[in-house]
């Protein structure tokens, strides 16, 4: 089975449309998506509907929390806020209700799914460094756990006692070792590369392949600055950060 992992789509119409069209040169069975499909960009409708549209599993993440009054969340920036404002008076009743009825993190015999990390899924916590992911293996017993949040493509692996951070476009999992998969973001990389990520998951031969696409990121900064939108989340998309 070939699963395509997304996330942190943040309402970015442009990106996600140069997505759809990548993958349609791409072998696989089902789109995963890890959360964050709106908020900080400026056409929430038209991703929640790519994403109602294509996407066979998704999670909710804090932003999706946020801006469909799913439950309480304390999240207090004034540029986020004032992006998820925008975007609360732009979705229509059925985009939030959509949006309220995904679930923070799922799992299985084999796998783990959550936003931001398993040990207490919506904390809002981040997996970024090697002593935080040792930290987070212990709160799942599959072998494998994707997530997002970071906006930072790659892969902690963990070998008997020790943990390793790999970045390699191909990377094989060995039997026996457990890691935390993050596909990075389509609507907002911050690893300093501003082309949209995405990655496969290989069942079968036990392989995830990271992927990277150009979009027009013009596009996407000028409808945030014509939206009235923080220009912080315009410029940065240039940047990749």
């Amino acid at each position: 089975m070939r699963i395509v992992f997304i996330s942190d789509l943040h309402s970015n119409i442009y990106a996600v449309e140069a997505l759809d069209k990548e993958l349609k040169n791409k072998n696989y069975d089902y789109i995963y998506c890890l959360g964050d499909i709106v908020g900080y960009g400026a056409n929430p409708k038209e991703v929640v509907d790519w994403v109602i549209e294509n996407v066979d599993f998704s999670l909710r993440g804090n932003h999706d929390t946020l801006i469909s009054d799913a439950e309480p969340i304390d999240m207090h920036n004034p540029y986020t806020l004032k992006a998820a404002y925008y975007n609360m008076e732009v979705l229509e009743d059925r985009h939030k209700d959509y949006l309220k009825s995904l679930p923070k993190d799922f799992e299985n015999d084999s796998m783990v799914l959550t936003h931001d990390e398993p040990c207490i899924p919506g904390s809002m916590e981040y997996i970024t460094k090697i002593k935080e992911a040792y930290d987070t293996f212990s709160a799942f017993r599959q072998s494998l756990c994707f997530y997002g949040h970071t906006h930072l493509p790659g892969i902690f692996e963990k070998e008997n006692y020790e943990v390793f951070y790999k970045r390699d476009s191909k990377i094989f999992l060995k039997e026996g070792n457990k890691y935390l998969i993050n596909p990075g973001s389509v609507g907002q990389p911050r690893d300093k590369d501003p082309r949209l990520s995405y990655i496969i998951f290989d069942s079968e031969n036990n392989v995830v392949e990271f992927y990277r696409a150009e979009y027009d990121v013009e596009k996407a900064a000028r409808d945030i600055l014509n939206a009235g939108l923080p220009a912080i989340f315009a410029n940065r998309l240039f940047r990749g950060v």
